[in-house]
């Protein structure tokens, strides 16, 4: 990967994680291989909040066939910047 695709993912990690902190109101360090269920404890409630509030910060709508396919903070990255590439 080289640099500007890092430094953009590094970006990116860290709006999901403020958007997270929002929705969770405590403090989240992630990390790309984080199970966003299993290891931030999200209940199915949290996790749509959590997807409303990143459609809204990144503009873009998430479809549930994709959410069906985010397991990991990577994969939620890789999505939202699919969706943003397609806007």
């Amino acid at each position: 990967m080289d640099e500007k695709m890092s430094e953009e993912k590094n970006e990116l990690l860290a709006e999901i994680s403020e958007v997270l902190e929002t929705v969770v109101n405590r403090r989240v360090e992630l990390r790309t291989d984080m199970n966003i269920v299993n290891d931030l404890g999200l209940d199915s409630i949290a996790v749509m909040n959590f997807c409303m509030a990143l459609e809204d910060k990144f503009d873009i709508s998430i479809p549930l066939h994709d959410m069906a396919s985010v397991v990991t903070v990577d994969d939620l990255a890789k999505t939202i910047q699919a969706l943003r590439s397609n806007a």
